[in-house]
């Protein structure tokens, strides 16, 4: 079978790749990598500054993951009230008028959009019946995913509080037999090899400090054959005389990072390596 590469534009801009293997049956993977474009609001500047002066004080190795999880513990609650359920960006149509009250069916779009690129099946028989939602929030993607497929979702997350709100909102919802969520690792996940028909990560990827780890990782969850999909930051890919970014573009990713608890970024450029490096072919 050959592989395929796709490419297009949108308003953030999207950045999307795919690629697919046949022999032996290796998972798909559509990559379409978001610019940032969140509002810092005072609110969460305020939490990000105290949970650093937190995290420094633990081990090196530890400082960035009990970062994140003291962050989301404790700004969950404002992402969903300005946000909703889903706890990533929009997709906006070249020609739309953006509103804020858009915005969450928006959110609806991106997931829409995403499985669309990734060319998951409308046949019943071929559609996802596993699905793990790496960085799953308060679980917005797994049940919107569990409702559509009919499938069984596990969600992971570093932040407790996500962790409970996620399997409150699944009991309300009526789909905790369906849907679950777990505090874990996404560079160490608690899942067997080949578990899951399609892995899910909608804009969580920028928070790991190990590319490769992580997606070596969601490589190895995902069943032979099965699909692969990736939303995350990147910055822009440079140019054949560039060695690195910008001065300027560096101080301004910094800013971000310092707020967000996000490791250093990378291209998506540098994702592709890292796939086409898995036997993933372009």
């Amino acid at each position: 079978m050959a592989s395929v590469f796709h490419a297009y534009h949108s308003p953030l801009p999207y950045f999307p790749y795919k690629w697919q293997r046949s022999h032996p049956p290796r998972p798909s993977v559509s990559f379409p990598s978001s610019s940032f474009s969140r509002r810092c609001q005072s609110d969460a500047r305020f939490m990000a500054t105290r949970v650093k002066a937190a995290a420094s004080t633990t081990p090196d190795g530890r400082a960035l993951q009990v970062g994140i999880a003291e962050f989301y513990d404790k700004s969950s609650g404002l992402w969903e009230d300005i946000w909703g359920d889903h706890m990533h960006h929009g997709f906006y149509d070249p020609d739309s008028n953006v509103s804020g009250t858009d915005h969450r069916a928006a959110q609806i779009r991106m997931i829409e959009e995403s499985l669309r690129f990734a060319g998951i099946s409308e046949d019943p028989a071929k559609q996802p019946k596993r699905i793990v939602d790496v960085g799953c929030g308060i679980g917005g993607s797994s049940r919107y995913l569990a409702r559509k497929y009919g499938a069984e979702c596990q969600g992971i997350t570093l932040s407790q509080v996500q962790a409970g709100r996620a399997n409150v909102l699944a009991k309300a919802e009526g789909l905790a037999d369906n849907v679950s969520f777990q505090v874990a690792d996404a560079l160490n996940q608690p899942f067997p090899d080949g578990q899951f028909d399609l892995v899910w990560s909608m804009e969580s990827g920028e928070h790991m400090p190990e590319k490769a780890k992580f997606v070596n990782e969601l490589v190895r969850v995902a069943a032979p054959g099965g699909t692969i999909i990736i939303v995350t930051w990147c910055h822009r890919d440079l140019g054949p005389s560039e060695e690195s970014l910008q001065p300027w573009e560096k101080k301004l990713l910094n800013r971000i990072c310092n707020a967000y608890y996000l490791p250093e970024w990378c291209s998506t450029s540098d994702y592709v390596k890292l796939l086409q490096s898995l036997s993933l072919q372009m």
